[in-house]
């Protein structure tokens, strides 16, 4: 296939064009004056193009007939996959079908605990009851950064029922576990391997970064394209390899979960971005880790920080580490993530993409030139130059989380039981109702139908002293929790 081709922009330019005289939705009508505080901030463009089904030459997302399976089919090839699918409500809906798609209700997954919310969104819609891989937290960085291929080897001896696999590789971090061999192992035992990737958009396009899970063996492969390769924010893929998964299921449980009233905007997006990678995407990444090569030895020799890199690969089941991730060691300062970062954020206008206590996490993507990056450097050292901020070693250590709750009953059971809020204080031996994580690092205490026992609570209470923000419980300070209502 010709990778220049872009068909579904194309035919939504040609759609455009043609200006017709709407009498269906949307309101707007495609007349960018009918709000002109939006067309102000967005341009004329953002209306006009705002097309859906209904108008003459715009594909259907979940019919597709031309355009859009023409443009399915380039992104599949461009990558290596058998099939790829448009996503248009982000990697969130591409990891829910994909455990739709695997598990069936009741069936076991195996999941590492470190997976991304949406992943446990999958299991409460599909029913699936997880087995967890333990996180193993880096003695460095404080985080599980892969999933060790032997914890699951012996996951799938103990458990040989397990419907599937699923991991998340890279992380927020830039490793990446050893998919090629955990594929082999899923696959010996003939179930699927899913993959949340992503934060690997890119990683298909450079010989000289980690292969994607598209190219080692992975079944199901989930990729943000908003995040690494310029596509419009809540633009993501979902690659499909070999037989294990049927396509023409996946395709309906996707017109299930996904919007009925697709954005145009998102899925030509996705096309422009497939188009300019798979032409222009060695060269454009060649830049990129060129230019994070640059920062990253540049961080190292500012006085205070530290920018990890692949020193970290082969121990804790780190298989390989995306360049373009800067893994940036600030608490040597003398101030720990958060505080590092407001002043980042405050006094240089620069953010992150993510922060825990010890380090800051920025990303170098195709968009960064050698302006941005010499600006990002600069304003780093400024803040590490102020070492006047000392932080107490009493709250900055961290605090080693307890053992994996007790699962009673599995998270599709719990989340639609009856539940009632009771003070967290009295709530030793209930069962937990909701989800409570703190963010960072987004790692789940506390998941629905899990035992809550008292060295948790003593955890909880350690993280509400930290100030740490909780993400999932309906009282985000933690003074009240739902559980389990045993008398219904």
């Amino acid at each position: 296939m010709d990778q220049q081709q872009t068909p579904f922009l194309d035919s939504l330019n040609k759609a455009k064009n043609a200006r017709e005289y709407s009498f269906h939705m949307p309101g707007h009508k495609f007349i960018a004056g009918v709000n002109t505080p939006i067309t102000d901030f967005m341009g004329e463009a953002a209306f006009e193009a705002d097309l859906n089904e209904i108008s003459p030459g715009v594909d259907y997302l979940h019919a597709p007939k031309g355009a859009l399976v023409e443009a399915q089919r380039l992104a599949a090839e461009a990558v290596g996959a058998d099939r790829s699918f448009f996503l248009i409500n982000g990697s969130t809906v591409g990891n829910q079908a994909s455990m739709l798609a695997a598990v069936r209700d009741g069936q076991t997954v195996i999941v590492p605990r470190s997976a991304h919310r949406s992943v446990y969104g999958g299991l409460i819609l599909s029913g699936a009851n997880p087995v967890y891989v333990p996180p193993v937290y880096h003695p460095q960085v404080e985080f599980p950064l892969a999933v060790p291929l032997g914890t699951v080897r012996e996951l799938l001896v103990s458990h040989p029922n397990a419907a599937a696999v699923q991991i998340t590789s890279p992380n927020y971090y830039g490793y990446l576990s050893d998919v090629r061999g955990l594929a082999t192992l899923a696959h010996e035992h003939n179930i699927p391997l899913l993959v949340d990737e992503a934060h690997g958009a890119h990683l298909p396009f450079h010989p000289d970064l980690p292969a994607s899970g598209v190219q080692v063996g992975a079944d199901l492969v989930v990729q943000s394209s908003h995040k690494t390769v310029g596509a419009l924010t809540q633009s993501a893929l979902l690659h499909l390899s070999g037989t294990r998964i049927a396509a023409a299921q996946l395709e309906q449980i996707l017109s299930l979960i996904q919007s009925s009233s697709p954005s145009a905007l998102l899925m030509a997006s996705l096309d422009a971005a497939r188009q300019q990678m798979a032409t222009h995407g060695r060269e454009l990444l060649t830049r990129t880790i060129q230019r994070a090569a640059h920062a990253r030895e540049a961080i190292r020799n500012i006085s205070g920080l530290w920018c990890y890199g692949d020193e970290l690969v082969g121990a804790y089941g780190i298989f390989a580490h995306d360049p373009t991730k800067l893994v940036i060691r600030v608490v040597d300062t003398g101030m720990n993530g958060h505080i590092f970062a407001e002043h980042l954020a405050h006094e240089h206008n620069v953010y992150g993409e993510f922060v825990d206590p010890k380090h800051i996490i920025c990303s170098i993507t195709i968009a960064d030139d050698e302006q941005r990056v010499d600006y990002l450097l600069n304003a780093l050292k400024s803040v590490a130059a102020r070492g006047k901020y000392k932080i107490d070693s009493s709250t900055s250590a961290g605090l080693t989380p307890p053992n994996l709750p007790q699962m009673i009953i599995n998270p599709r059971q719990a989340n639609f039981a009856p539940s009632k809020s009771m003070p967290l204080a009295q709530a030793v031996g209930e069962i937990c109702a909701e989800q409570i994580m703190p963010y960072p690092p987004g790692i789940p205490l506390l998941l629905p139908g899990e035992r809550i026992d008292a060295d948790m609570l003593d955890y909880l209470h350690y993280v509400k002293a930290q100030g740490v923000s909780i993400v999932g419980p309906e009282d985000t300070t933690l003074e009240y929790v739902r559980v389990i209502d045993k008398q219904t």
